[in-house]
């Protein structure tokens, strides 16, 4: 395979985002279409500038690798693979291995992510052949406590009746979550889930 140069490696890298984009089952169309705009937009600056210094070049690609950089899911591992696939090498954050070093997610929306796909994850080469068998059980478990913490975070609110002043920004993350993973009706019904809804419309900073 010929070497690529950074130019090339963008273009390229543009190309897999729009193949793993328009293949993806969990994007909605109007996400689809703003990813693809992204990548459009960088092939267009690439055009315009075909000496684009290397300041330039970087901050074209940081933009484009951001989701794919943060996110957990199985349209991440796909553009990881088929960029190591063309023989393209950049670097990558690891969210899985932050987890595994710190014991919890960096942040809610890769909770969110993990716990919605890690049952596919799991099963996938990418993921068998990155971490051990006791690395894969660790995950399980900082998902199932990460899944656990915001469910007593809601739990004592709803006993309680309020937001604790310093819990505001959490409990609007444990209320996304829920949301975000489907939870709601595993551990509350549905005077409960209003309940917390009012309790959060409700809240007043002092």
């Amino acid at each position: 395979m010929a070497t690529l140069g950074n130019i090339d490696k963008l273009i390229l890298t543009t190309k897999i985002n729009d193949k793993v984009v328009d293949n993806s089952t969990i994007m909605d169309e109007k996400t689809k279409e703003a990813f693809k705009n992204l990548s459009k937009y960088t092939r267009d600056l690439l055009e315009k500038e075909p000496k684009m210094n290397s300041n330039g070049l970087n901050s074209l690609k940081i933009g484009l690798l951001t989701y794919w950089n943060e996110s957990i899911n199985p349209d991440t591992e796909s553009f990881w693979t088929e960029l190591k696939d063309n023989g393209i090498d950049y670097d990558r954050k690891e969210p899985l291995k932050f987890a595994l070093e710190k014991s919890q997610f960096r942040r809610v929306d890769q909770g969110m992510d993990a716990r919605k796909h890690w049952s596919e994850l799991k099963k996938r080469k990418e993921i068998t052949d990155k971490y051990s068998k006791t690395e894969i059980e660790k995950i399980e478990t900082i998902i199932a406590d990460d899944e656990n913490r915001r469910l007593q975070i809601l739990k004592k609110c709803l006993r309680k009746n309020e937001i604790p002043q310093t819990q505001y920004l959490k409990f609007g993350e444990c209320m996304a979550y829920m949301s975000n993973c489907g939870l709601w009706d595993k551990y509350f019904n549905k005077e409960e889930v209003q309940q917390l809804y009012d309790i959060w419309t409700n809240f007043k900073s002092k």
